[in-house]
């Protein structure tokens, strides 16, 4: 089975939450950890491949301190690649501000910004996508989704999160050196295979963030998809993502995704 973009990495960037489309449980005693994973990132199962979404993202720093960005968040699947678009609304000194992320099967995803204050739009490359997206515990690079596309995936022992029965499914990328984790286990909800809770441990195996999926939702057509989250760094702090609305009935035109329109 071909391994692709597990969405519980793109997800902590509430990138392909917009479809993490609930599936049909498997027989737990034959499925593997590759089949868990394609479950889990499966975008067809609903029928719709297309959403638009009003995302508060909000920065707990270790003193209590908070600071909230208000984003508009569109996305598009096709041809087995995503590509989203990311504007700031609020608050009005980085209103304007945007980002665009197309998903590449075989290399590096594509970033680009675009910069209001300047009128321009620069690539996001080499060290940037170390840095810290939007002031969070988020980095450009947990954007992508190449680090556990180019994973390989064992299945541990089943346990339980918030009464309910997961998968436990550790990933270590193929080519640790290009990669900020060394491993990332994800706990998969048996029921329909969505992530409830994943740990990021770093270089030297330590834990350094968790993902915490805090409320379900579903849409009108009975789609779960995962309305807030929060990714809490063990040095201190946290960063929540809550979905304030999320339109899986949307036409989205493909020129709206090209760089040359950001900022326009």
């Amino acid at each position: 089975m071909k391994n692709r973009a597990p969405s519980w990495l793109a997800m902590t960037t509430f990138l392909l939450v917009l479809f993490s489309a609930a599936t049909a449980a498997a027989d737990e005693g034959e499925i593997g950890a590759d089949e868990i994973i394609e479950r889990a990132v499966e975008r067809n199962a609903v029928g719709f491949e297309a959403g638009r979404a009003q995302v508060v993202l909000t920065v707990f720093d270790r003193a209590g301190e908070q600071r909230e960005r208000r984003l508009d968040v569109r996305s598009k699947r096709d041809d087995d690649r995503s590509r989203t678009l990311m504007s700031l609304t609020a608050p009005a000194e980085v209103r304007g501000q945007a980002f665009l992320f197309v998903e590449n099967p075989d290399a590096d995803d594509d970033m680009w910004m675009y910069l209001p204050a300047f009128d321009v739009t620069r690539r996001v490359e080499g060290r940037q996508r170390r840095s810290s997206f939007l002031g969070s515990h988020f980095t450009f690079a947990d954007l992508e989704s190449r680090d556990l596309r180019e994973s390989e995936y064992t299945r541990r022992g089943d346990d339980e999160v918030g009464g309910h029965e997961v998968y436990v499914i550790e990933a270590r990328p193929k080519n640790p050196q290009e990669s900020d984790y060394q491993k990332v286990i994800a706990f998969v909800r048996k029921s329909d295979f969505i992530p409830l809770r994943v740990r990021f441990y770093d270089k030297s195996g330590d834990l350094e963030k968790t993902l915490f999926a805090e409320e379900l939702a579903q849409t009108d057509d009975d789609t779960t998809y995962i309305r807030r989250m929060s990714l809490h760094a063990e040095s201190g702090g946290y960063t929540r993502i809550e979905i304030s609305g999320l339109d899986t009935d949307v036409d989205l035109p493909d020129s709206l995704f090209d760089r040359e329109e950001l900022g326009r």
